[in-house]
């Protein structure tokens, strides 16, 4: 009771909505998925089935949830990007399956405009995507993520995608509390970052990467390799037993994810 579901708005059977929450016109909900208190979800939101949102969550502008994501208290999902000279442009956010995403985090849209002045940036934000969709414009996280607390992934972030199988766990890609990822950052599949990891902007980690905590990453990481203190310390070994990695697939995904970054920076 008490919440407001706009007229067009398309609400799929078992649905349940929290008290105060505002679904605009044009939003979608998938069945089986379960809306707190006090969230908003605006008029070009697409929620898939079986998904948890929790209080107080802001679904903002052109989001698209897969399914059974996790959605914890206090996120915002789809905030105007925040580049100078580009901030009023507002793309569109992806989140796949399986994700869990905890309190307080903060996630921008994409713009599509940067491409005009760096255009490398074309074939580094269309790795992994086999869609004949444009998706310059949008910030994309994969599947099976684990984001924790009061982490703020800027515009154009590519989190979770990647050439490893699934791991036996349920999460593949771990973001602890407190990171941060600038503009058109790429956190490859696999990759574990430790509390207060901040990463500048088109910085890429390739799969299975681990920084310690606090890392200031300003350079582009090789799959599997391990971070302390800012250094590369050789390679990732809980990471490799974590997804069974031969040394032969190690080296392809080094050579695959040399010849896929953006190039702008140097590697560590």
């Amino acid at each position: 009771m008490f919440e407001f579901v706009e007229k067009g708005a398309s609400v799929a059977d078992n649905v349940i909505i929290g008290p105060y929450s505002v679904v605009k016109a044009g939003a979608k909900i998938g069945k089986g998925s379960v809306i707190g208190a006090f969230c908003f979800i605006d008029s070009n939101v697409c929620i898939g089935e079986d998904n948890y949102i929790g209080h107080s969550v802001h679904l903002l502008g052109r989001v698209q949830l897969g399914r059974h994501n996790h959605i914890q208290d206090n996120t915002v999902i789809g905030l105007p990007s925040k580049h100078i000279g580009y901030h009023f442009y507002q793309g569109r956010v992806i989140v796949g399956d399986d994700n869990f995403i905890g309190n307080g985090c903060a996630i921008d849209c994409g713009n599509n405009h940067l491409s005009d002045k760096y255009p490398e940036l074309l074939s580094y934000l269309s790795g992994d995507l086999i869609s004949d969709e444009n998706l310059e414009d949008a910030t994309i996280i994969g599947n099976r993520c684990y984001i924790l607390n009061n982490v703020t992934i800027h515009h154009n972030c590519r989190v979770g995608l990647g050439n490893l199988k699934d791991c036996a766990g349920d999460y593949d890609t771990v973001i602890c509390t407190g990171c941060c990822l600038n503009g058109f950052v790429q956190v490859r599949k696999g990759s574990e970052l430790s509390s207060g990891t901040y990463i500048r902007e088109f910085a890429s980690l390739g799969e299975g990467c681990f920084t310690a905590m606090s890392s200031h990453i300003v350079k582009d990481i090789l799959p599997f390799s391990a971070i302390l203190k800012n250094k590369n310390i050789g390679l990732a070994d809980k990471l490799i037993q974590k997804f069974h990695c031969s040394e032969i697939e190690i080296r392809n995904l080094r050579d695959n994810f040399a010849a896929r970054r953006s190039g702008r920076l140097k590697i560590y």
